[in-house]
C-alpha cells in the first residue's frame, strides 16, 4: 500500500520543488530588498496547496478504482495533470514575474539595487536611493507602496525607515518637475499620521518634497 502511494507523493513533492525553484529565481536581490519576507509566505502557499494536492489524488485514486483504470502509465498522466491544474496560477504567475525581472527589466533592477543604501538612524531599519531615474523609481512602486510620480519626474530621491515592531514609519521623497506643471502644495496631520508636499523652483524646474510618517 505504501509503495502504490510513494509515486503520487513523489508527484507532490516533484511539483512543489519545480515551483520552489520557479519562486527562487523570479525573487532577484532587489525583491528580496523590498519584500523580506516573501520567499517563506510563497514557500507557505505552495505547502498549502501540496497539502490540498494529497487527499484529491487519494480520491482519484477511488475513481480509478470505480472506472477500473488500471494503467499506470494512465493513472500517473491523470494524476499530474491534476496536480499541475491544481498549481496553474503560481506557474503562470511566476513565469510572468521571471520575464519581467530576471529577462525585460533585468538591467534596470540591476541598477537600482547598486543605488539603493541601508539607512543608519538609531535602531530603525529601512533603505535610500538617491538620482533614480523615473523607470527605476517606478520598478520600486511595483514592489513598495511608494506614491507613484508623474512620468516626468526625475533625479529622485527618496528615503524610508521603520521601526521592526511597531508601526512607526517615515518616508521622504525629493524629486524635480519642469517648473510649468502644476504641484498641489499638502501639509496634514491626523494623530500620529502627518504628510506634506512643498516645493520650490530651481532654474527651469521645481524641486518637489514630500514627507509622511507615523510615531
Amino acid at each position: 500500500m505504501i509503495k502504490k502511494s510513494l509515486k503520487y507523493l513523489v508527484i507532490i513533492l516533484t511539483n512543489l520543488l519545480v515551483l520552489i525553484s520557479l519562486l527562487v529565481i523570479w525573487t532577484d536581490k532587489l525583491e528580496i530588498k523590498f519584500n523580506s519576507w516573501i520567499r517563506l509566505i510563497e514557500v507557505l502557499k505552495l505547502l498549502g496547496i501540496s497539502i490540498l494536492g494529497l487527499p484529491l489524488l487519494r480520491l482519484l485514486v477511488e475513481v480509478f478504482r470505480k472506472l477500473k483504470i488500471n494503467s499506470v502509465k494512465k493513472r500517473i498522466g491523470i494524476s499530474i495533470c491534476l496536480i499541475l491544474c491544481l498549481s496553474i496560477y503560481f506557474y503562470v504567475d511566476y513565469g510572468l514575474k521571471i520575464y519581467s525581472n530576471r529577462i525585460v527589466n533585468n538591467e534596470l533592477r540591476d541598477g537600482i539595487i547598486k543605488k539603493i543604501k541601508p539607512v543608519e538612524f538609531g535602531l530603525a531599519y529601512g533603505n535610500k536611493a538617491e538620482n533614480l531615474t523615473n523607470n527605476e523609481y517606478t520598478e520600486i512602486t511595483k514592489m513598495k507602496w511608494f506614491p507613484k510620480l508623474p512620468k516626468e519626474a526625475e533625479n529622485i530621491s527618496y528615503s524610508y525607515d521603520y521601526d521592526g515592531f511597531l508601526p512607526d514609519y517615515s518616508f521622504s521623497l525629493v524629486y524635480d518637475l519642469p517648473k510649468v506643471m502644476k504641484v498641489d502644495t499638502l501639509n496634514y496631520k491626523n494623530g500620529t499620521f502627518s504628510k506634506s508636499r512643498n516645493f520650490e523652483v530651481i532654474g527651469n524646474t521645481k524641486r518637489v518634497t514630500y514627507f509622511e510618517g507615523q510615531w
